[in-house]
């Protein structure tokens, strides 16, 4: 389970519980109940923890495999978490007992109608291109707004705050392009 996963990982580099709530801002009331798999974490809030314990936010949420240059759609890993209203599937082959070590980051998203990407804005290390294959979002990047529709992109910089709502009545899918890679 992610909870046990996390746990491990914590007690494997010494860090107490209180060390680990203090280096994600979260509370040690929560992040205990993670561990114990009594409630499952945001995609924001797991990855402040795997940012915490200096790990990619996808070790939490596959299991380990070879990798291969050819992912196939229905075999790409999947970022999905429970009562999650967003799926992010991997484009590019990601580096786990595998050679390959792309050089950048390419995730197809899904989505849900009249929701958000994230619980709040999202930085990350590395400029990112959204391409928008189906649907309408409402991107908020920094203190900007932008409304994208079918067929178009928006290129973000490193280190802005930013996440999309989904506008249409459909779910929104999308194609992020990640360089340096994230992962």
């Amino acid at each position: 389970m992610l909870g046990n996963r996390i746990r491990e990982i914590r007690i494997g580099k010494g860090l107490k519980l209180s060390e680990l709530a203090e280096r994600t801002g979260l509370s040690t009331s929560y992040i205990s109940l993670l561990e114990r798999d009594l409630t499952s974490p945001s995609i924001s809030s797991l990855r402040k923890i795997a940012e915490a314990l200096e790990l990619p936010l996808f070790h939490f949420l596959i299991e380990e495999s070879k990798s291969s240059i050819l992912t196939r759609r229905d075999e790409r890993k999947k970022l999905a978490l429970p009562n999650s209203n967003i799926i992010h599937e991997y484009v590019t082959p990601i580096p786990i007992g595998n050679q390959v070590k792309p050089k950048q980051e390419i995730i197809y998203t899904e989505l849900d109608p009249n929701s958000w990407s994230s619980d709040e804005p999202m930085c990350h290390r590395a400029d990112e291109c959204l391409l928008v294959l189906e649907g309408e979002i409402e991107v908020h990047v920094g203190v900007e707004t932008y409304v994208l529709s079918e067929g178009d992109s928006l290129y973000i910089e490193e280190m802005l705050p930013h996440r999309y709502y989904t506008l249409s009545e459909t779910k929104a899918k999308l194609i992020s392009a990640l360089v340096p890679p994230t992962f």
